[in-house]
């Protein structure tokens, strides 16, 4: 260990908007935990920057997550190396994908929520097992097959596409044989969505008109819709189903900072006409199915059929100029921090 210092973001406040400066400090001389039975400690190696974590700094308690506690260190996922174990399947050395703390050490336990120790060559790509494992990657593959029942030919359409679930929902999407429309921010995500992701189009919503691409797009609706951001595109996304589509949400990441609840879509009432279903989900309800879904996953990805790409920010002292590229539509795939 380095010394007895534990570096840590703490949420000192709850944040307003995106001011996270405000709300998160940065102490440099934390205890390093000791784990208990059942516990290793990790010395953190990458952190996965996850917009969802915005809803677990604010106060609602009807979320997925409970609320991180103010005056406590921030949580998140990360990769980490075992350097102190009290656990009877890992070693000093093991390393293991889990929840921490945005910390240079982190005590984690079957229940962290995440708790999967990592293959052992020297040569493993660790950022692969955040950007195209892990939840990132169940979400995608679970939310077109199993929650989207995306079928060959059908028309997917897909928002925040360019970021760590979206590029990968899509691609998902393009390798069952759908037909693939990605929803971003700028011409170069669009072009990199096309070009280099294989999505059939992209729409820019800040610069087009999204009803109106939709309709040259997809004059006979939309089957799936893989939301990643809830609010207005939702609605409007609502408003151009095909019948019997299925609108698989995993994120509201336009609503992830309101502090009070916003008005339902006004074109709600297509769910009746459409005959569309609508689910939540996240991916612990896929735990089950992981190995089986990163297989395929990594099985693609060896043949050439599956990419990511990874935004890396060297630096725990770093970690709020990463998150920010959440926020500000300035990220491509996914976003991580190098501790």
């Amino acid at each position: 260990m380095d010394g007895n210092t534990n570096r840590n973001w703490v949420l000192a406040r709850r944040p307003e908007g995106d001011d996270f400066e405000s709300a998160l400090e940065f102490h440099l001389h934390g205890n390093i935990p000791t784990p208990a039975d059942g516990q290793v400690l990790v010395k953190a190696l990458y952190l996965s920057m996850d917009a969802g974590t915005r809803m677990w700094m604010g106060p609602r308690t009807d979320g997925y997550q409970p609320p991180v506690p103010v005056g406590t260190p921030m949580a998140g996922m990360m990769i980490g190396e075992v350097v102190e174990s009290r656990h009877k399947d890992f070693a000093i050395g093991d390393r293991l994908r889990t929840f921490g703390h945005w910390a240079d050490y982190s005590l984690a336990s079957e229940q962290s929520g995440l708790f999967q120790k990592l293959p052992v060559e020297d040569d493993i790509d660790l950022p692969a097992y955040l950007a195209m494992g892990g939840p990132n990657g169940w979400t995608a593959y679970a939310g077109i097959v199993d929650v989207g029942k995306a079928k060959k030919g059908e028309t997917v359409v897909v928002s925040a596409a360019a970021g760590a679930t979206g590029s990968l929902a899509g691609q998902v999407a393009r390798n069952l044989g759908c037909r693939v429309i990605g929803l971003t921010s700028r011409e170069d995500k669009c072009r990199w969505l096309t070009e280099e992701l294989g999505f059939d189009h992209a729409i820019n919503y800040r610069q087009q008109n999204l009803s109106h691409e939709l309709n040259v797009l997809c004059p006979g609706g939309v089957d799936v819709y893989f939301d990643n951001v809830g609010g207005a595109v939702l609605d409007t996304i609502m408003g151009h189903m095909a019948m019997y589509a299925r609108i698989a949400i995993c994120g509201l990441v336009s609503q992830y900072a309101d502090t009070e609840k916003k008005p339902g879509p006004s074109n709600f009432d297509q769910l009746l006409m459409k005959r569309a279903t609508v689910q939540g989900f996240f991916s612990p309800d896929f735990f089950s199915q992981c190995g089986e879904i990163e297989k395929t996953l990594m099985d693609w990805h060896r043949a050439g059929k599956f990419t990511y790409n990874v935004e890396l920010v060297d630096g725990l002292e770093n970690t709020l100029k990463a998150y920010h590229r959440l926020f500000d539509g300035s990220n491509m795939g996914k976003v991580m921090v190098r501790v």
